[in-house]
């Protein structure tokens, strides 16, 4: 399977239940095609660098997803028949991708901060005990 990332611009009226309808349905276009989808990332309303079908502002969402080459196609007649999508872009990042692989370093990616916040406290907390200084005490006030 090819490895895809496609980056569509949503009609930012959109109230949240509708636009999550309409990633949903772009999701189910993939998956009727024997494709997979890795991860899905609202990235939010953002400024347009101009104006597309009278906007100046659209919801950006990022789809990454491994399939074939016919899924990008008919979702990209989707995107293009669908009035609520602004604009769209899909960009081939590999050619032989295992979509279980992609998805286990997904996840993998997402553990990683909050794992990274728990060795940096220990760090902390090891830092201040090896000093022989006396850990900062809360200092509360009454206003």
């Amino acid at each position: 399977m090819r490895h895809y990332e496609t980056i569509f611009i949503v009609n930012p009226t959109l109230v949240d239940e509708t636009r999550r309808e309409v990633i949903d349905r772009f999701k189910n276009v993939i998956e009727k095609q024997k494709g997979v989808v890795v991860k899905v990332e609202e990235w939010g309303q953002q400024r347009l660098a101009y104006e597309a079908k009278k906007f100046d502002k659209g919801f950006y969402v990022l789809l990454n997803y491994c399939a074939g080459s016919g899924a990008t196609f008919e979702l990209e007649r989707e995107l293009k028949l669908d009035d609520r999508i602004l604009k769209y872009q899909t960009v081939k990042l590999a050619d032989d991708v295992d979509p279980e692989e992609l998805i286990l370093k997904e996840k993998e990616a997402r553990k990683e901060p909050e794992k990274k916040e728990v060795q940096d406290t220990q760090v902390q907390h090891e830092t201040v005990q090896a000093s022989g200084e006396q850990p900062a005490e809360e200092v509360k006030t009454n206003v």
